[in-house]
């Protein structure tokens, strides 16, 4: 019997799983672990001493709100 000069294709291999996306990380999960970034509070400190932030305890932990000072200053140039 003649063999058959049909083209068969390979065999398919299992498709492989994609990686899970790495968990995203927001400023809040980053105040709630200080020794995180200890250079972001202390900036956020300096920002209140400053009189352009205020620091209010909520039930989600700190939050840091502009004040009417800092809500009046110019954005620096470097921002832009």
């Amino acid at each position: 019997m003649p063999r058959s000069t049909r083209h068969r294709p390979p065999a398919r291999s299992p498709r492989r799983r994609r990686p899970a996306p790495p968990p995203t990380v927001s400023l809040f999960d980053v105040l709630d672990t200080p020794n995180e970034d200890p250079s972001l509070l202390e900036d956020l400190v300096a920002l209140v001493a400053l009189g352009l932030l205020e620091q209010r305890s909520s039930p989600d932990g700190t939050v840091f709100a502009l004040t009417e000072l800092g809500q009046r200053t110019p954005a620096s140039r470097e921002s832009e």
